[in-house]
């Protein structure tokens, strides 16, 4: 039997003798329906409402499917950027080398050529004591000339010894010419 609440309206029964009040049975009936109709209602609308859910479901369940994809890309894009990172960072130590020991290089180098200037320089010094040192002595020694007696001043000739004085290598004479030489 199909409980529709208008098949329910529409039974009837048959009638005895000492059967049930009629109108109570029919009040009753008429509860039923509308209850029956009450729930059937309720029924279309869990349907419905059921209907919508698993079309969300079914939404959310492809784009769960979709950010798991993304999240699989993302993962791999991931590990592309940290690889590319990895080498950048690597590229730019090598350079950071390079160029650090570019400049310690040029750093000797320049070391070199100040240790080289001062040797040069130390060198002119001790030059340059020397022919002061000589001229010094040589006008010393013009000096003591002129306070000898005239008889002095002139040597003998066989008293002067055929053998010039040859200073050491390392001793250069100076005179007054190598004062203006060095001035100009």
């Amino acid at each position: 039997m199909d409980l529709k609440p208008e098949n329910i309206l529409e039974i009837e029964f048959s009638r005895s003798f000492r059967g049930y009040n009629e109108d109570e049975v029919n009040e009753f009936i008429e509860e039923i329906a509308e209850a029956v109709e009450a729930v059937l209602k309720e029924k279309e609308k869990l349907l419905q409402e059921n209907e919508e859910y698993r079309r969300k479901v079914n939404e959310l369940s492809q784009y769960a499917k979709r950010l798991e994809g993304n999240l699989d890309e993302w993962k791999k894009q991931l590990e592309i950027e940290k690889e590319l990172t990895r080498r950048e960072s690597q590229m730019h130590l090598k350079e950071a080398q390079i160029r650090g020991n570019r400049i310690v290089d040029e750093a000797l180098k320049k070391k070199k050529e100040i240790e080289v200037s001062y040797s040069e320089l130390k060198e002119k010094y001790r030059l340059f004591q020397i022919r002061f040192k000589s001229l010094l002595q040589t006008f010393l020694d013009s000096i003591d000339w002129k306070e000898q007696p005239a008889e002095m001043n002139t040597p003998e000739p066989e008293k002067i010894d055929q053998n010039p004085i040859h200073p050491p290598e390392d001793v250069t004479l100076f005179s007054f010419r190598d004062l203006e030489d060095d001035q100009k």
